[in-house]
């Protein structure tokens, strides 16, 4: 990788760990030129990758002023959920049709794994955002079975969205035990290789999220 494209990189790589993490705050402007100082970045890099991810949608940007974190709006949810049907039917499908293959059987077993872990953390912590970052691995792991990684690239592109939106979709009671029952039937239709029922079961799956976000931003 060519220097400028390494700085880059290590540049985004820097903003999206703060984002992820938090360390930014909603409605606050942040200087472009003072924040590359403090973190010890050039400002072409720095603007590189503020541009990127105002691309992204994980920033907005204010000319002459800085840039604040994006707010999630009705057609941010509604364009993530079409992407997560759209691509992870498609994974559903192929792992059913390839379930007897060594990598099939691999990776149904890891979505089992990632199953039992959200049963635990239901009946101990229940903690919301643990929680969602087993969906968000169970729904990764779908994707990454097929081993195309430029729609694995597409997926990770919207992780922050899909991961805070499914995080607050479980602060509805009763969400867990839904979202567990759901995963195991899923699982169920791909070992059936019942390609129709698991298209509606993941439509629906990912449709109730959806709903529950769009409601929460009104």
């Amino acid at each position: 990788m060519k220097e400028p494209q390494l700085l880059q990189t290590k540049a985004y790589d820097y903003l999206i760990n703060l984002i992820k993490k938090g360390e930014l705050e909603t409605d606050k402007i942040y200087s472009l030129n003072q924040l590359a100082r403090e973190a010890g970045f050039s400002k072409t890099p720095f603007r590189d990758a503020v541009l990127r991810l105002e691309q992204e949608r994980y920033i907005d940007i204010l000319p002459s002023r800085g840039f604040t974190l994006h707010k999630m709006s009705k057609e941010d949810i509604i364009e993530t959920y079409q992407m997560r049907n759209a691509i992870e039917i498609y994974c559903s499908k192929q792992l059913a049709l390839h379930l007897d293959t060594p990598r099939g059987q691999e990776y149904f077993n890891k979505l089992s794994t990632k199953i039992e872990l959200q049963k635990e953390i239901r009946n101990t912590t229940h903690s919301e955002e643990d929680f969602g970052r087993k969906d968000y691995e169970f729904h990764r792991s779908i994707v990454q079975y097929v081993d195309n990684e430029s729609m694995l690239e597409i997926y990770r592109r919207f992780m922050y969205r899909i991961f805070w939106l499914t995080v607050t979709s479980f602060s509805q009671k009763g969400r867990m035990d839904e979202t567990i029952n759901e995963h195991i039937s899923l699982l169920n239709m791909i070992q059936a290789q019942d390609l129709t029922a698991l298209e509606k079961l993941i439509m629906h799956h990912l449709d109730v999220p959806q709903k529950i976000t769009l409601n929460l931003i009104q």
